[in-house]
């Protein structure tokens, strides 16, 4: 059972996407999708959650597309992550998983030709939600 909790695993992804854009030439400046920052809930067990991330590559030309894709599929396979499924033929898709801790890998390839990279990952234990603070008992008036 996975035993990350929601900092560690935000961490995990944010280390993913960013240790595959640094291999990348030309090196892609990376844009939040804030639509990916929500936890979902984990299919499998509802008191657990999923966390993603998604990043578009920015200042990548179009015409790079194909050469992103091969490069991010090398480190994926370089670092030991199986490449689960590939685009095809002028099609950038790559997705893998990072092993050993099963985060789900993507290259994604949007409407306009856009590339970006997202990590997902497995079922976590949601981090408790703060308690508000307890305001300070206010003394009762005096009884006259």
């Amino acid at each position: 059972m996975n035993t990350y909790t929601e900092d560690q695993a935000v961490r995990r992804i944010e280390q993913l996407i960013r240790d595959t854009a640094a291999t990348l030439t030309p090196r892609p400046r990376l844009e939040l999708i804030a639509s990916s920052v929500p936890p979902n809930l984990c299919l499998s067990d509802e008191d657990r959650v999923v966390l993603n991330r998604k990043y578009w590559l920015r200042d990548i030309p179009k015409s790079a597309n194909m050469a992103i894709s091969r490069q991010v599929r090398a480190f994926w396979e370089k670092s030991g992550y199986p490449i689960t499924a590939v685009g095809g033929q002028d099609n950038p898709r790559v997705s893998g998983e990072s092993k050993p801790d099963s985060f789900i890998l993507a290259l994604g390839w949007a409407e306009g030709d856009d590339l970006y990279l997202a990590a997902t990952s497995p079922c976590v234990t949601p981090d408790a939600p703060t308690a508000p603070a307890t305001p300070p008992a206010t003394p009762a008036p005096p009884q006259r």
